[in-house]
């Protein structure tokens, strides 16, 4: 049975850690270095990806504006706001919006920002659009998530990293649902959920942005890994999750909760939180819900 610590963290038992070592076929190595070179081959093709999220405080986004990464790549929004662009590794980079590709009216200030990419769960960065385009959010739908962040900490290392997006079904990126990556550093795991399913939103309304839920339930597959090897030939998996977007920023406010079963054993392989209702506090970063006008 996993063990629960007093910060409400489940702890994985050494037993369980053991038998899925085991199962890997792969040569033990540094998790870090281990990371980085999956990284820097192009191995974790959803992993080291870099999610700029751009909207209006009312959550209004808009399709089509440029972003690039100084000596990457460009990509452009979805009707949701979102652009990815994969990075060759752990460093930090320029993130810039083309101006002339904003929609009319909107404003962005600065139009450059800077993001360290130090494992294989980077943040959502979030950019706020300004002018007369945000003055008539879209109306309500259903909810989705941006986040990213670390929970816990010993000997000053971060014990999770997380970072990710969970999109509503009718996202145009529903054949994945969003992604979201989980680096366990005490135990040299690393869980990717590639196909989410939003359950519900419920809660009360925030003004961060301005939305009337605040609470996300999400469940999917995905994959799990130890020791840096290859995530996409892990171990499959199912999860539950769930996020709480309290406050703005969500450091020591907002909640999040994740368990991670095997697949063929139903086996807690990752498990932060006791219970949905007992979600764990995030150490920094933060987590918003937003909604869409998608029906």
């Amino acid at each position: 049975m996993p063990v629960i610590s007093s910060a409400g963290v489940v702890l994985k038992s050494g037993d369980l850690v053991n038998q899925h070592k085991r199962r890997s076929s792969m040569k033990s190595k540094a998790f870090v270095s281990g990371l980085l070179a999956l990284c820097l081959a192009g191995f974790t093709a959803e992993a080291c990806v870099v999610q700029v999220h751009i909207a209006c405080p009312s959550d209004q986004s808009a399709a089509g504006v440029e972003v690039c990464i100084d000596g990457v790549g460009c990509a452009t929004t979805d009707s949701f706001g979102i652009a990815q662009i994969q990075v060759p590794g752990f460093d930090t980079y320029t993130v810039r919006v083309t101006g002339s590709t904003l929609p009319a009216g909107a404003t962005l200030n600065p139009l450059s920002t800077k993001i360290k990419v130090e494992n294989d769960a980077p943040p959502v960065i979030e950019l706020v659009l300004g002018g007369s385009f945000c003055s008539t959010p879209p109306p309500s739908g259903d909810c989705w998530m941006t986040g990213g962040g670390t929970i816990g900490k010993t000997k000053g290392a971060p014990n999770y990293s997380f970072g990710g997006v969970v999109y509503p079904g009718c996202s145009p990126k529903a054949a994945g649902g969003g992604n979201l990556n989980v680096v366990d550093h005490s135990n040299n795991m690393h869980f990717k959920g590639k196909d989410i399913t939003v359950d519900s939103c419920t809660g009360v309304s925030t003004k961060s942005p301005k939305v009337n839920v605040n609470i996300i339930d999400f469940h999917g597959t995905g994959t799990f890994s130890v020791n840096g090897t290859d995530s996409e030939k892990g171990i499959p998996v199912t999860f539950v999750g769930r996020a709480v977007d309290n406050l703005e920023s969500g450091a020591g406010s907002d909640l999040f909760y994740l368990k991670v079963l095997d697949a063929t054993t139903n086996a807690v392989l990752m498990q932060i939180g006791v219970s949905k209702d007992d979600a764990v506090a995030i150490s920094t970063g933060n987590l918003q819900i937003h909604t869409t006008s998608c029906q």
